[in-house]
């Protein structure tokens, strides 16, 4: 009879998905971007960008997706932040040549506050990030003080159903469906302009398919 996998296994993975961190990080960073590239698609052709407009990512992964992105308007300005050092590193080396065309920046944030001013970014985006925040409220709060008056803010992530079928997510995640999602967001003072549900197959870490579905909830 094999061996099952531990607790501590488990408990590694749900620290790595948090805050991915040294090589395994590294390794964490690029299975998180096969898996998750669909619904950060989703999040960023959601966005509806405009030439000229400033996006901000909240916990950008390696940045694989970013030169996506880059490609839906003209003179786009893109500002990643992530609590994992690690990642930014990787994100940094990925997008090396937008970065020195000042297309790109990637800073450090501690997950509790956002390090730049009020009303700075015209659109927001985040990937599978909700299930970390400490303080939803908070953080919404903060969102919502760097967003311009008129702009969007993109919040995606895994249905609380699917989610409770991995074997760490009992390790420090807050899970959702998608009508407690939307409370929080009008809690936070945002209104819903569109909300909806997808469904995608991708690979789980025995090396199967499994079909997750997933929510796309667009705010203003």
């Amino acid at each position: 009879m094999e061996n099952q996998p531990s607790e501590a296994y488990f408990q590694e993975i749900a620290r790595q998905l948090s805050c991915p961190d040294g090589d395994q990080g590294i390794k964490t960073g690029e299975v998180m971007n096969i898996n998750n590239i669909g619904m950060t698609k989703s999040s960023i052709n959601a966005l509806s960008v405009l030439d000229g407009q400033t996006i901000l990512e909240i916990g950008h992964g390696n940045g694989g997706h970013i030169s996506y992105l880059l490609k839906k308007a003209k003179e786009l300005t893109y500002f990643g932040i992530d609590i994992s050092e690690t990642i930014i590193t990787e994100a940094q080396r990925i997008n090396e040549s937008f970065i020195k065309k000042n297309q790109a920046c990637f800073q450090l944030s501690n997950g509790e506050s956002i390090p730049f001013e009020d009303n700075k970014f015209d659109k927001v985006f985040t990937v599978n990030t909700i299930y970390f925040w400490k303080n939803p409220a908070q953080y919404l709060a903060e969102i919502k003080r760097v967003i311009r008056r008129d702009g969007l803010f993109v919040l995606c992530f895994a249905d609380k159903t699917f989610m409770q079928s991995l074997p760490f997510t009992k390790y420090g995640f807050t899970l959702y469906d998608e009508e407690e999602a939307i409370s929080l967001l009008k809690i936070g003072g945002f209104r819903i302009v569109k909300s909806e549900v997808n469904k995608e197959e991708i690979q789980s870490n025995s090396g199967g398919l499994v079909t997750r579905n997933y929510h796309t909830i667009v705010c203003g």
